[in-house]
């Protein structure tokens, strides 16, 4: 009904807008006839009056027709739209209740695949028991209900598990929860017993891998052993001799640092007169080298030293001392950059070093040059090696271990 009140109205106002209100006359089926309309028409012309145009000419009817088809074709299509609206919310109810069934559908799946999982549990699990009981049946030889240690060895032994008898006494103690001696069907875990295996059996190999280290390291240890006795056979037979000659030259192989230390010690010198005399003697004694231009006799006394600590027929006492005065002459090289460097610094600052400060760095650095010749005179005189200066006496060691000593030579038959 809306579309045709809407039609009528749009074929009305396009009526309207050709050429005015349609005469009632001629829409009711007047009587009149068009001939009488042609003649009042020409009396109202010929009477001067003026002429009203007609709506009964062919253009007016056209555009009417026009404009009633456009309305037409208006109503059908806002009936079709809606139609079509109509249509889809009725399949969307559809659609919907379509879903609903298919979310209860899926439930109930889900319920029937639950329910099944529960079943195939329960079964799988009654078969378990079954297995266990008739794999303990096999094992339960006398069908007394338990298994002692010899049933539980030979069943483990058909199953491809090979142990001795103790080790099938350990199994059943760990397993046997009462302490009965046997294992009832409740106790009987064939994986616990397995896995007892398998972690002895890991224990055993990591055993033989420490076994097998420890066996590798004992022959490298005697490896090691025999190379060292085969390079200590093949050095020099050391010379042990110690005599008074011998403990003589040994001492003289400290003049080296002592003449060279002679500069530390002016200032004690002149402090203590009675040191005078043994500094005079020293200064003598290093005059001789001295007179030597560039220092070469100092070089060559050092090099001659350093070649007799080299030469194994040398008694060893006297190669100790020998390399050991080279290595604290060396050693005087270290105080001396020192006394550079912190001279340097100082004057660097703007505060030059003083007299007394340079004097006190020089005999401390004389007394303890002193102290290490003294020690090491003592000690030579008594036939022994002075090894206790740090560093150095180790040094002199290692330089020198270069011969066999006499008491292995004497062990080994080669005199």
């Amino acid at each position: 009904m809306s579309s045709m009140t809407s039609s009528q109205g749009l074929g009305s106002t396009a009526f309207l807008a050709v050429g005015g209100a349609p005469r009632p006359a001629a829409l009711r089926g007047s009587g009149s006839s068009p001939s009488s309309e042609r003649r009042s028409r020409g009396a109202g012309s010929s009477s001067g009056r003026p002429q009203v145009a007609s709506h009964d000419t062919p253009a007016n009817w056209t555009a009417l027709t026009a404009c009633l088809s456009l309305a037409a074709s208006l109503a059908v299509e806002r009936k079709a739209n809606r139609r079509s609206a109509t249509r889809a919310s009725v399949v969307g109810l559809k659609a919907t209740d379509t879903d609903v069934d298919l979310v209860a559908q899926l439930q109930l799946e889900a319920s029937k695949l639950r329910a099944e999982v529960v079943s195939l549990e329960a079964e799988r699990e009654e078969q378990l028991q079954r297995d266990r009981l008739s794999l303990f049946r096999s094992f339960d030889l006398d069908s007394s209900g338990g298994i002692d240690d010899q049933e539980l060895r030979h069943g483990l032994q058909e199953l491809g598990l090979k142990l001795d008898a103790p080790e099938a006494t350990k199994i059943l103690r760990a397993l046997d929860k009462n302490g009965d001696g046997k294992l009832q069907l409740e106790e009987f875990h064939l994986q616990a017993a397995s896995k007892l295996i398998e972690e002895w059996r890991a224990e055993e190999r990591a055993a033989e891998d420490a076994s097998r280290a420890l066996e590798r390291q004992s022959k490298e240890l005697v490896s090691e052993k025999q190379a060292e006795q085969e390079f200590l056979a093949s050095l020099p037979l050391e010379n042990d001799d110690a005599g008074l000659p011998i403990r003589l030259a040994s001492v003289l192989a400290y003049l080296l640092p002592l003449m060279d230390a002679l500069r530390y010690g002016v200032p004690l010198a002149l402090a203590f007169p009675f040191l005078q005399g043994p500094f005079n003697a020293l200064f003598l004694i290093s005059g001789v080298f001295n007179a030597v231009p560039l220092g070469l006799g100092f070089l060559a006394l050092l090099i001659g030293m350093q070649s007799l600590a080299e030469n194994t027929e040398l008694p060893k006492l006297l190669r100790f001392n020998l390399r050991q005065s080279v290595i604290l002459d060396i050693a005087l090289l270290v105080p001396g950059f020192l006394g550079s460097a912190v001279s340097f610094a100082l004057d660097a600052a703007g505060t030059p070093v003083s007299d007394e400060l340079a004097a006190t760095g020089n005999s401390i650095v004389f007394v303890l040059i002193a102290a290490c010749v003294a020690y090491s005179t003592v000690s030579s005189l008594l036939g022994v090696a002075p090894t206790g200066l740090p560093y150095i006496s180790q040094k002199a060691t290692e330089a020198i271990s270069d011969t066999r000593p006499n008491d292995e030579a004497d062990g080994s038959g080669k005199v």
